[in-house]
């Protein structure tokens, strides 16, 4: 998709009408980065969008060791990751990643490393 505000467009579709959101007012509250280029992250509001308002199907992978979730591997998520994702963290440790694309949810799985499948994905 890579899209965000076209799929944040698709998405405010499928919301109550009555709920007021805006295109921009959902590019602010549910990206991490809301520039045209910037990656897929969700933010904690955005996931609870997706997760409860609009059901959509999910995806978790566990993060084995949280000592080597830095921000390089941020940084590759954002460049390469083609569906919403979001980072689930209990004070400030990542424990999961939540993705919300099906092939690249599969993939991960089938790498078993997160390093290993951002070293070698091409979208």
């Amino acid at each position: 998709m890579r899209d965000k505000r076209k799929l944040t467009e698709e998405l405010i579709k499928q919301l109550d009408p009555d709920s007021g959101i805006t295109v921009k007012r959902a590019m602010h509250t549910w990206w991490f980065n809301i520039r045209k280029t910037g990656g897929m992250r969700l933010t904690g509001p955005g996931y609870t969008v997706f997760t409860q308002d609009l059901d959509l199907t999910c995806y978790e992978f566990a993060i084995p060791d949280p000592q080597q979730f830095n921000q390089h591997v941020i940084l590759d998520l954002d460049r390469k990751m083609q569906m919403p994702y979001y980072i689930s963290a209990t004070k400030g440790i990542p424990k999961k990643i939540v993705f919300f694309g099906s092939r690249e949810a599969v993939i991960i799985n089938l790498y078993g490393n997160l390093q290993q499948f951002l070293d070698n994905y091409k979208p």
